[in-house]
């Protein structure tokens, strides 16, 4: 089988990473890197034999490339995939999917009418650790779940991410941390009833930090947050009336994590991955594109509309909108 040929869109922090990652792959190269400053996409590309740099996503889109992933900051992320899609590429297109739900609804419209697939590059949810942990729970050992607690916290200063404190890039905690906090909540309890949301806002009006409490049908809740103020444990909790599941920090990353039952006997799962684990979604991404499918069950594309309709919601509790909506 001929390598899997990736087209980067956007050459920052998080494409290097992801390019990086895909080392430990078999059979994935980068073939192509796309910029709107040529210099930069010449400089990324130097660092992966082979690649072509150009100096505008049209050029890139163009190309000779199997999928395109989509790292650019989010408010460019609806405009960029389908820039793709629209070109006839597979794209693997970061998280947050897209600002708001409006924006995801058009994508996976786009997707589906015209058979090109797309996924969005919620990468926890692909991690060796994660796998096991719905495996686990799967199984009932946990019992019922009554308690999931996520808590996500980086310091953040503004020279640090600028993009992060701008209204203008979709700024703010919750798009960019907080959605982990969420899909560890998914993935152990699904869709909420109800979710309610506190935060303090920066001058510019993108939140700092933001508090969530979601409740279930089941009786269930899960208590959330996200901060960009201070670095904070980076762990979470899953817990049902038979047992208990902790993953330690970064819960989001490639993990240690403990099943410890109701009557306290632990077993522990040690962290035991090489990389950043970014490649987990790009070999998934693969497997659709070679399939023949538009979408993956890992990442489906009412999963992705869902947790964005639910981010909509909680940015409409905590007062938090962007000058381009």
């Amino acid at each position: 089988m001929s390598d899997f040929k990736w087209g980067i869109l956007g050459a920052g922090k998080i494409a290097m990473r992801f390019a990086e990652d895909l080392a430990h792959l078999d059979g994935h190269k980068v073939s192509s890197v796309g910029s709107r400053n040529l210099e930069k996409a010449t400089t990324f590309a130097s660092k992966f034999p082979g690649a072509t740099a150009y100096g505008s996503y049209e050029e890139l889109v163009a190309s000779d490339v199997d999928a395109i992933y989509v790292a650019t900051p989010h408010p460019m992320h609806f405009a960029n995939a389908l820039l793709a899609m629209q070109a006839g590429k597979p794209v693997l297109c970061e998280k947050a999917f897209t600002v708001n739900a409006q924006q995801a609804k058009t994508l996976i419209e786009c997707s589906q009418s015209n058979r090109v697939p797309l996924m969005e590059a919620m990468w926890t949810r692909f991690l060796p650790h994660i796998r096991d942990i719905k495996a686990l729970i799967a199984t009932g050992a946990l019992g019922e779940i009554h308690t999931v607690i996520a808590d996500h916290g980086q310091y953040i200063p503004i020279a640090r991410a600028p993009r992060l404190w701008e209204p203008e890039l979709g700024g703010g905690a919750l798009l960019d941390l907080g959605i982990y906090s969420i899909t560890i909540a998914d993935i152990a309890l699904g869709k909420p009833r109800d979710a309610h949301a506190h935060a303090t806002l920066t001058d510019k009006g993108v939140d700092l930090q933001t508090s969530m409490g979601f409740h279930y049908d089941s009786g269930a809740h899960a208590m959330l947050t996200c901060t960009m103020a201070v670095r904070t444990s980076n762990r979470a909790l899953i817990a049902g009336d038979l047992g208990r599941i902790e993953i330690e920090e970064f819960f989001f990353a490639p993990s240690s994590w403990s099943f410890i039952t109701r009557d306290g006997e632990v077993t522990r799962h040690e962290k035991n991955y090489v990389g950043v684990g970014l490649r987990e979604e790009a070999a998934e991404f693969a497997r659709v594109v070679r399939a023949g499918d538009i979408e993956s069950p890992l990442m489906p594309h009412a999963k992705s509309l869902e947790i964005m309709e639910l981010m909509d919601h909680i940015r409409g509790e905590i007062g938090v909108t962007y000058p381009f909506e």
